[in-house]
């Protein structure tokens, strides 16, 4: 079965903040050398930052998104952080296509 990723944050775990972000770091590397990646990942809410400038996650979403994997970043919450002009990996995304993904017959693994 297929899996796609929603990312609601921008750090795992929740007790260090730069802990979690070392962790979601460490998490995005292993994904883009999984041998089997994911249809898609998405982000929500904070996790959006990951797909902007300045995000210390780039290459290995790159990577993804060259395996194939579709990367996107929910637009009203880029809009809401101010970032509708920095996102630097995949596309901006939105709510219907989030839905529609969420009730396909992939697999849904939330993080955050």
């Amino acid at each position: 079965m297929a899996k796609r990723f929603v990312i609601s944050t921008d750090v795992l775990g929740r007790a260090n903040e730069e802990l979690g972000r070392i962790l979601m770091r460490s998490f995005l590397v292993s994904l883009a050398h999984e041998e089997q990646t994911p249809v898609a990942v998405m982000f929500i809410n904070e996790g959006v930052r990951l797909a902007c400038e300045g995000s210390e996650a780039l290459d290995e979403l790159r990577a993804l998104v060259d395996a194939g994997v579709t990367v996107s970043a929910c637009s009203t919450c880029l809009k809401h952080l101010g970032l509708a002009d920095k996102l630097a990996v995949g596309v901006a995304g939105d709510m219907p296509s989030l839905v529609a993904a969420v009730c396909g017959p992939d697999q849904i693994v939330t993080i955050g």
